[in-house]
């Protein structure tokens, strides 16, 4: 039988989400917790649920079960390469849905290519048509250097017709997501991607 009140990390691991993402909600006033006398926080089954459902995932009773397992390894570096903003920002909320990440951006392929060098990112997600440097060059000049060739990269576009994908062939990437794509399923394939 299912309980009605939760521990912070208790209604994290029920919604999938890392627990910096439930706070990030909670301090944007998306979700409300209770507050016990000693001012920790509480969490409905029944807003846990409403929250669940405006954002498109379900909440999972067997992940309370084996708690020390942890979805993704922590402290994974990832750079979200996008000149749109508000993709980065969307962008950015899923990885902090899917798992502890530390996210940097960059709007372009040449603020990304400095970023390579000194952050040395585990993966990359990058959208293909921006100013400056676009995605196909930017793969081509990060795939040249033996040193990055491990960093995984995940193509991000919603110009994925037939000749994209074709020469897309020639730049070495291990993944194409198509925008637009939901919160749910983004989540989902960031999990499988980028660990």
């Amino acid at each position: 039988m299912s309980r009605e009140v939760y521990t912070t990390n208790e209604a994290a691991r029920l919604l999938g989400i890392a627990r910096t993402s439930l706070i990030n909600w909670v301090e944007r006033g998306e979700l409300e917790p209770a507050t016990t006398p000693g001012g920790h926080r509480r969490f409905r089954r029944s807003d846990l649920t409403k929250f669940a459902k405006k954002h498109g995932f379900s909440l999972d009773e067997s992940a309370l079960e084996n708690s020390e397992v942890e979805v993704v390894k922590e402290g994974r570096r990832i750079l979200l390469v996008d000149d749109d903003e508000n993709f980065r920002r969307f962008a950015h909320e899923c990885l902090g849905i899917a798992g502890n990440f530390e996210v940097k951006e960059a709007a372009n392929g040449i603020e990304a290519a400095l970023l390579v060098g000194s952050w040395k990112p585990h993966a990359i997600l990058l959208d293909l048509h921006m100013p400056k440097m676009n995605g196909f060059e930017f793969i081509s000049q990060m795939r040249s250097n033996a040193d990055f060739a491990k960093v995984r990269v995940v193509v991000v576009t919603a110009y994925a017709d037939e000749q994209t994908r074709k020469e897309l062939k020639n730049f070495p990437h291990d993944a194409l997501i198509v925008k637009p794509i939901g919160i749910k399923d983004f989540v989902e394939t960031l999990r499988g991607l980028v660990v």
